[in-house]
């Protein structure tokens, strides 16, 4: 059996209130706690006996899925979307354990009554706090209806050969999120990322954004077959996710796409904070034929050795080290070091946001293999990559 630890968010309003669901193998609730009513609003009774699907927003906020397996090893909370018994869904933080035969179960009644603490008093929120919990809660329902219907509006940046033999068509894939309404603009990540890894959902996007992307290659061939590199940038949950490799190589078998014009990008941040991950993800996907580059090297101290010391394939220089190289000789120096590193160890390097001729001439004088950025070309719709390839050389497209 397993115990869900479940911490209603209560924006502005403190950590909230806990309660702890028990439930049994065939995945039904069979114990509550007497906080139930005040995290979820359904009684004890109207609980007990029910599945654990019936109470939550869809299959992948099940907290019992063996994709979160990660978060069950080490004890960190997870953010799941539960059914109201008022008819709304809202979010709570569930951290998940397992319940030992050798103890007491925390749901046992107790030998002697004890007192219930006294609810502390908190202001009621003000309007203008309702206001941003309820645009809150509307962006992230549309959020999870865009995850699970498919259709984001996706983008793509041409990247050009510099210091390097052509290996054919060039790019990264980014991620819109389309408007609320019909008219309105599509959302660009400062807008919704920051709730999207707030309330875990990064590892849903990473996988509908590389699902959109091999679905639009494979309907057109002549599109894959000119392709060499094709980067989809992964978040902090895809990089915890054990079960990432098997799902990009079953999308692979169903594609039959070559694997080697695909590369999975891994922030330098993220690779320092986890760098145990960071390198078996390298491995497993370097298996299925994949490349694989470090994001943003040259920021940190660590991040220079992660780029010498990780199997990745390729270093992208970070937008911060270039933005002075024409006038600051240490983002030189540095980005020199990167690119010896890269020599040394066989890695091909990509400078990012080159936005103009200078910084071109720059990064070409250092020996740079691919430049990326807004000299090259703004990012484009993926939809209209089609047409935009015919007749081109593939590394030189703009």
């Amino acid at each position: 059996m397993n115990e869900l630890v479940i911490c209603r968010h209560r924006p502005g309003a403190g950590e909230g209130v806990t309660t702890v669901l028990t439930i049994g193998q065939d995945g039904k609730v069979t114990g509550t706690d007497p906080n139930l009513s005040l995290v979820l609003g359904y009684s004890n009774s109207e609980i007990d006996g029910r599945p654990l699907k019936q109470l939550i927003a869809s299959p992948e906020d099940n907290p019992l899925s063996p994709d979160y397996a990660s978060y069950h090893d080490s004890g960190r909370p997870l953010t799941v979307t539960f059914r109201h018994s008022g008819g709304y869904f809202m979010a709570a933080r569930v951290v998940v354990r397992k319940v030992s035969h050798g103890r007491a179960s925390p749901l046992a009644a107790p030998a002697t009554a004890r007192p219930v603490p006294k609810k502390p008093v908190t202001a009621a929120p003000r309007p203008s706090d309702r206001e941003d919990i309820a645009r809150t809660k509307a962006l992230l329902a549309h959020i999870r209806e865009c995850l699970a219907t498919g259709g984001l509006p996706l983008e793509y940046q041409p990247i050009r050969a510099m210091n390097h033999p052509d290996i054919g068509l060039g790019l990264e894939i980014l991620a819109r999120l389309r408007g609320t309404n019909r008219d309105d603009a599509d959302m660009p990540p400062r807008e919704f990322l920051p709730l999207i890894e707030r309330f875990e959902l990064s590892r849903r996007l990473d996988r509908q954004v590389i699902k959109q992307t091999l679905c639009h290659l494979y309907r057109h061939p002549d599109l894959a077959s000119a392709l060499g590199y094709c980067g989809f940038n992964l978040s902090r949950g895809s990089l915890q996710d054990r079960t990432l490799p098997a799902f990009i190589g079953r999308a692979l078998e169903k594609t039959g796409l070559d694997p080697a014009s695909l590369c999975f990008e891994i922030p330098a941040q993220h690779a320092i904070n986890f760098t145990a991950e960071c390198r078996q993800l390298c491995r497993m996907l370097r298996q299925l034929g994949c490349k694989t580059a470090l994001d943003g090297a040259g920021t940190s101290m660590e991040s220079y050795r992660l780029a010498g010391r990780l199997p990745v394939d390729y270093i992208k220089l970070a937008p911060e080290l270039l933005d002075g190289l024409h006038d600051e000789p240490t983002h030189l120096v540095m980005a020199e070091a990167l690119q010896r590193i890269a020599n040394t160890t066989g890695k091909v390097t990509i400078a990012t946001s080159v936005e103009n001729d200078i910084a071109r001439r720059r990064v070409q004088t250092l020996g740079v293999h691919f430049i990326q950025g807004r000299h090259v070309s703004a990012p484009r719709p993926l939809k209209q990559l089609v047409s935009d390839t015919g007749g081109q050389s593939a590394g030189a497209i703009a």
